[in-house]
């Protein structure tokens, strides 16, 4: 089975196209199910430009697009989710914005390191003042924070801050292993995100290695492309694949009404 659980629509601002777009270009690739994910809209200050995630007043004709979208289409099945991101101190009205409408799949995600950006090309200079270390203690961190909060159903490209190449040296197992754990306890999935591959990373997200710790800790797992064009839509579904074959998983999961189904990789 093919599943895209994660994509963008041009409502958040940094992305192209409608939903019947995807839907198309999900029916071309032969995707069984897909997953809108658009941005939650963040708390005040966060997006000034509207750069990042959806305007507060756009979510209810988000969630209705999708809908309609959602009848009308057979092969692929198609799923209404958010991508949210976790900002300390505003959990509270993510949680009640989150609770506003029957979504299928809610993604969790990490993109600030308090108020920086850490993945916005724009706002690259801000690595030449961190230490790349504490930087990925940090975002580690934080991630732990999101995933244990209740609020979402998968963590979405779990080790986003590799994204322009920045890893730390040395043995990282340890930090993977301590992070796959957590992960278990809050009892989210995370998805193997082909995006990395578009990015100066070049490799999915996670790496291979962070990966096989979610796979020991028994962490379930979904594929995604984060598709921000209808191009992109099931763009390097094989390698995430393949990636997850050699961890050893045997099963994916995807998500109807917030409840978790799981099927065979390789069916």
């Amino acid at each position: 089975m093919l599943i895209d659980l994660h994509m963008h629509t041009s409502r958040c601002g940094h992305a192209e196209g409608c939903p019947a777009e995807y839907v198309s270009a999900a029916r071309a690739a032969g995707l069984d199910i897909i997953a809108f994910t658009d941005h939650l809209a963040l708390p005040d200050g966060y997006d000034p430009d509207g750069e990042y995630a959806m305007r507060p007043h756009e979510l209810p004709e988000y969630v209705a697009e999708v809908q309609a979208a959602a009848r009308g289409s057979s092969a692929p099945r198609v799923f209404l989710g958010i991508e949210a991101d976790w900002v300390p101190g505003h959990v509270p009205d993510t949680a009640r914005a989150l609770a506003a409408h029957p979504f299928d799949v809610v993604l969790g995600s990490v993109h600030f390191l308090q108020e920086w950006a850490f993945d916005d090309p724009a706002r690259i200079d801000g690595w030449s003042l961190r230490d790349v270390a504490g930087a990925w203690e940090e975002y580690f961190s934080t991630l732990v924070d999101a995933a244990s909060s209740g609020l979402f159903d998968v963590m979405a490209h779990p080790d986003l801050v590799k994204k322009f190449g920045h890893v730390p040296p040395g043995d990282l197992s340890s930090l993977f292993d301590d992070v796959a754990g957590a992960l278990a306890d809050a009892g989210v999935a995370v998805e193997v995100s082909s995006a990395g591959l578009r990015k100066p990373c070049a490799e999915l997200y996670p790496s291979d290695g962070l990966l096989a710790a979610f796979r020991r800790a028994g962490v379930p797992a979904t594929t995604s492309s984060d598709a921000h064009t209808p191009a992109e839509v099931g763009a390097g579904l094989d390698e995430a694949r393949s990636a997850l074959r050699r961890a050893g998983y045997e099963s994916i999961v995807y998500f109807e009404a917030r409840e978790m189904r799981e099927v065979p990789l390789w069916e």
